[in-house]
């Protein structure tokens, strides 16, 4: 190989390790953009967010600056929207919920969570609903408190039950760090550190986010007699 050959390979090197820097450099700062939802804005809505009620009624609209989702009454109504953006992962990510007040035992829940799709799914939720006879005993519900589960689905399984007050906003959120490439995720309620949690889930793994309200059995006791709903007032990524 001669001088000028040497030279040539030298500085293809040096581009192309430039290059992929470059590369890594933008796909983390896409995947660390914050988000802000206020649910305002119909344009944007759409834009942001999409159906995901899988042959379920769509029964979600923006209605006096909040995503209001409802289920009808003796249904298995499982109404859900997420975001068109795959790629959320560490950061903190919240939402701020209206509990309505829901008959006693309801199965029906108010879901803020996160998702991976793929070989093994992931999901790390709040689960918000009047609650089975069981864990409504556990933690000494009143008549005016929702069951609050704070949930990761896979890699470990891990369900803890707290409560909060129906007929109130309350602010639910999550943080996710990284600790040995692992998640390593914090569940707060209106601020409160309730949950911490080592998973076994790869930070490589990324999220949609998900708003969502289902007649779920394991949430209660019985179908709903009544029409549920739920308001989400904002949600924010950062």
């Amino acid at each position: 190989m001669n001088r000028y050959a040497t030279i040539f390979q030298m500085i293809s090197i040096v581009l192309f390790s430039s290059c992929k820097s470059n590369l890594f450099d933008k796909k983390e700062a896409v995947e660390n953009i914050p988000f802000t939802e206020n649910f305002n804005n119909l344009e944007l809505f759409h834009q942001n967010w999409k159906d995901n009620s899988f042959g379920h009624p769509k029964s979600y609209q923006l209605e006096n600056d909040a995503l209001k989702v409802s289920t009808r009454p003796n249904s298995k109504d499982r109404v859900k929207v997420k975001t068109k953006r795959k790629d959320f992962g560490l950061g903190t990510y919240e939402w701020k919920i209206y509990i309505p007040k829901f008959n006693i035992n309801d199965q029906c829940s108010i879901g803020a969570f996160i998702y991976h799709s793929g070989k093994t799914p992931y999901e790390i939720d709040f689960e918000i609903g009047s609650g089975n006879i069981k864990d409504r005993k556990e933690i000494k519900a009143k008549t005016n408190e929702a069951i609050v589960h704070c949930t990761s689905q896979h890699h470990p399984h891990t369900s803890d039950v707290f409560k909060v007050t129906t007929e109130q906003w309350h602010y639910f959120k999550m943080e996710l760090s990284e600790n040995n490439n692992r998640y390593f995720i914090k569940w707060f309620i209106n601020n409160v550190l309730v949950k911490t949690l080592q998973t076994d889930i790869k930070t490589k793994h990324k999220f949609t986010v998900h708003n969502s309200l289902e007649n779920l059995s394991f949430m209660g006791e019985h179908l709903p007699t009544k029409e549920n709903y739920a308001l989400f007032d904002s949600f924010n990524f950062k």
